[in-house]
């Protein structure tokens, strides 16, 4: 791995470039699914810039759901939740809030509730990464991202799908690699009806074993659904950071 893609790496949507033990870039599923976990990152999770009014032409939203992270945790059953593996990322799938709908590898059909707001986060940032292939990512970036910094996230993950490709000399449309990390927990906060700030989890492997990563998602209820709003700049630079403690965090039952 050369030193121009761990620092495109560090800067962009992560991408892994390397597999086995040779792998010192541990990718968050979410953007992530995503953000590179680089062992010598530390810091806090800043809070992300709100949103600006009418970022995306919004639906009359769903129903407000409650913002405290413990009255989440407590309507979410055990038994609702499995788990699924995305390019190499385990992330969990839930009976009653989504996604309902994974043909061609994508991810759609998200509850409006504080659950499918956290699931939506998870799994549409997953696809937005060069380990499930161009058909997949650019569609999603077309369908399920909104806001002003769309078409910079889109540079951003095509960039990086082209060094990963000439890195692995993989033929175009290939999925670039596979993700190594697993959605552990999460924080929810309902701003309004119609959006929600998601606070990912992610747990992946660095050189002493494993790290944690937190990752703001700001998600958009559009068109029925939840969509992810792209992040300033279209990188995740300032939306992710490594943490060393877990708490506040619920964790997502069943393990994974």
């Amino acid at each position: 791995m050369t030193d121009d893609i761990t620092t495109r790496a560090r800067r962009r949507t992560a991408t892994v470039l390397a597999a086995g033990a040779a792998v010192v870039l541990a990718v968050v599923a979410g953007v992530a699914g995503l953000v590179a976990l680089l062992v010598h990152r530390d810091g806090p999770v800043s809070r992300p810039v709100p949103l600006a009014s009418g970022t995306a032409d919004r639906d009359t939203g769903p129903p407000a759901p409650s913002t405290s992270p413990t009255a989440f945790a407590s309507a979410v059953a055990a038994d609702d939740l499995s788990w699924a593996t995305v390019a190499g990322a385990r992330v969990p799938v839930s009976r009653s809030a989504g996604p309902r709908d994974t043909t061609g590898g994508r991810a759609r059909g998200f509850a409006p509730t504080p659950l499918g707001a956290v699931l939506a986060a998870a799994h549409i940032s997953l696809r937005l990464s060069p380990q499930v292939g161009p058909a997949v990512f650019e569609a999603t970036l077309r369908e399920q991202v909104v806001g002003a910094d769309t078409a910079a996230l889109g540079q951003h993950l095509a960039e990086d799908y082209e060094q990963a490709r000439a890195q692995l000399a993989l033929p175009y449309g290939a999925p670039a690699g596979k993700l190594y990390s697993k959605a552990r927990g999460y924080q929810v906060e309902q701003n309004t009806p119609t959006t929600a700030m998601v606070r990912l989890l992610i747990e992946g492997p660095s050189r002493s074993g494993s790290v944690l990563v937190a990752l703001i998602l700001q998600i958009q209820w559009v068109g029925g659904d939840w969509a992810l709003v792209a992040p300033p700049g279209g990188t995740w630079d300032t939306t992710a950071a490594v943490v060393t403690d877990a708490g506040g965090y619920t964790d997502f039952p069943n393990g994974g």
